[in-house]
């Protein structure tokens, strides 16, 4: 019997047990429910400095979007802490990942979140978003930063910030973004919900796919500077400098 084979039947026999119910994690303190077969995707403390900040950001009764769900932790976190009066917006493109992203929300009964397959761009239409071979990938993108044997385009919906605050009448105070590349696009298409709102931003900047796609850092801190916001990483304020030297850009918290 193949190691793939095993691996399904094994979770399919978790699913069997726990009665379609999950498997509960602890991660970074909060209580999170993840399909069997995902439950050992993150770490304990996976994005520690990221959570620590959402706990001490989050009031009830917030708004927040979530761009790159991906299988739901950031959401669900925020659903939680936010409680029933607040109103979560979580986007993720990718077909499969969409699929889990729905079940983990549903398993943590986050009826104060809405789930949308699409991909947050500076403009609203259509265009390519690249996935690679691996189930649920955390690096499927509009930026084809993968090799062509190992990836494979379709056609996906886009959407703005800006687009969203106005469909769904929401007031969001925090926003995640990690879009594996597409970063500078997706803040273009908020600087209206920016400077109107100033909502606290939380970013994954991936410098190589940024690169990659044509953009760059300096524009990024460039339209940051302009709303302005103050940039922190690790808690420490950043100057242009060394915002635009960095290989890797984690944790990035906007004020």
């Amino acid at each position: 019997m193949s190691n793939d084979l095993l691996k399904k039947t094994a979770y399919t026999f978790l699913n069997w047990v726990t009665l379609g119910k999950g498997v509960m994690r602890k991660i970074n303190g909060m209580k999170v429910r993840f399909p069997a077969r995902w439950s050992r995707y993150y770490e304990e403390d996976y994005e520690a400095d990221n959570y620590a900040f959402l706990q001490q950001q989050v009031k009830p009764g917030m708004h927040i979007i979530d761009i790159g769900a991906h299988l739901g932790l950031f959401s669900v976190c925020s659903s939680q802490l936010t409680g029933p009066k607040g109103k979560i917006i979580c986007f993720e493109p990718t077909p499969e990942t969409f699929t889990v992203l729905k079940e983990t929300l549903r398993l943590n009964n986050c009826e104060n979140t809405t789930a949308i397959q699409a991909a947050v761009s500076n403009r609203e239409g259509t265009a390519t978003f690249y996935v690679g071979n691996k189930s649920v990938s955390n690096t499927n993108s509009l930026v084809k930063n993968k090799p062509e044997k190992e990836t494979s385009g379709y056609e996906v919906k886009l959407v703005t910030i800006d687009s969203i605050v106005a469909e769904y009448a929401i007031h969001p105070s925090v926003i995640k973004i990690d879009a594996e590349g597409a970063e500078l696009d997706v803040l273009k298409g908020g600087i209206k919900t920016f400077k109107e709102l100033k909502p606290v931003l939380i970013l994954g900047l991936h410098p190589a796919f940024i690169q990659q796609k044509g953009d760059s850092l300096e524009a990024i801190w460039d339209l940051l500077s302009s709303i302005p916001y103050k940039i922190k990483m690790d808690g420490e304020f950043m100057t242009k400098q060394d915002f635009c030297s960095r290989d890797l850009l984690f944790d990035v918290h906007c004020f």
